[in-house]
């Protein structure tokens, strides 16, 4: 996506014209999740659900917000690029990126969406709207959003790992979240965070809890600041 990003606490993919990878957790209006995975990896990823899901970058670090005026300028400059022509793609990524860097999710998940109209197979894109529904307590709509990406790219990572992640903590589905992330480790054997998920994968624990239930056995628990970096990218 112009920039995609990660989950993990919903990371941002950024794979868009230029950039990619998977999900961390974003954080949502009302708690935290406390810390098994601490300093996780993946980019822009439930207190109420807001996980960070991950983008396309594997060791991705949310940025800080912008202060308010440099991000005023940043907003008028790229709206000004689109009153000139409003099918700019690398723009609408660009602003969808802006918003959802800054913590305005709705407005990343509008731009974002007019991006995906003019490239609809962009998996980046729609992987980093996804986990902006998820910031906003949207599961269902952040897993419809996954799947999409994954009949483009069954087996993107950030994908993958922000699937498991809203699994995981905004269904209680903790079979849905084994699932994805063996089948990300499976198709990516070079991940990056290999042995992180690995462990997560342990710590779920040999008997899941039915969907919809609540889990003895969840992997662990982290901030969601924490699992929003992992989420985008």
């Amino acid at each position: 996506m112009g920039t995609p990003k990660q989950m993990g606490a919903p990371a941002r993919v950024r794979d868009s014209a230029g950039k990619m990878i998977i999900v961390g957790i974003v954080c949502f209006t009302g708690g935290l999740i406390a810390g098994y995975y601490g300093n996780y990896f993946l980019g822009n990823p439930i207190g109420s659900p807001a996980l960070p899901v991950a983008t396309s970058n594997p060791t991705p670090t949310q940025a800080p917000p912008m202060d308010p005026a440099t991000f005023l300028a940043s907003e008028s400059a790229l709206k000004s690029t689109l009153n000139s022509n409003p099918k700019d793609l690398n723009a609408l990524i660009e602003l969808g990126n802006l918003y959802y860097d800054n913590g305005k999710f709705g407005q990343a998940v509008e731009s974002y969406g007019k991006a995906l109209d003019i490239d609809p197979a962009n998996v980046g894109v729609r992987t980093d709207r996804g986990s902006c529904y998820w910031s906003l307590g949207q599961a269902d709509a952040a897993i419809a959003e996954f799947q999409k990406s994954l009949q483009v790219d069954p087996s993107h990572p950030q994908t993958l790992f922000n699937l498991g992640i809203v699994y995981l903590h905004g269904k209680n589905d903790v079979a849905g979240a084994r699932m994805a992330w063996e089948k990300l480790l499976a198709t990516n054997p070079n991940y990056p965070q290999r042995a992180r998920l690995q462990e997560m994968l342990t710590s779920l624990g040999a008997t899941s809890a039915a969907p919809g239930q609540p889990d003895k056995n969840k992997a662990g628990s982290s901030s969601m600041d924490d699992l929003f970096k992992r989420m985008k990218k």
